[in-house]
């Protein structure tokens, strides 16, 4: 977290706020920004696997969340470069 750190304790459960700027309707990629989403999405779907073999089920439904939005991101941006 640039500038700063979270103090919300594990027993808080999944943040609502975490990757709040990829779900907001005013976040837009540019077509460089394809790897780092990339990355971003095979990120997610190890701390999703990692949630649901915890039990997490919040943690985990969160994880699927970020994914398909970066699908949809990640689409969206392909058809900029076509």
């Amino acid at each position: 977290m640039a500038g700063g750190f979270c103090l919300r304790a594990p027993a808080q459960g999944a943040c609502s706020y975490a990757n709040i700027c990829e779900h907001c309707p005013s976040y837009r990629a540019e077509p460089s920004s394809l790897p780092i989403l990339a990355a971003q999405r095979v990120d997610a779907e190890a701390l999703a696997r990692d949630a649901e073999q915890r039990g997490w089920i919040d943690e985990a439904e969160r994880h699927h969340k970020l994914i398909a939005r970066l699908d949809a991101l990640i689409a969206d941006t392909e058809t900029q470069t076509g």
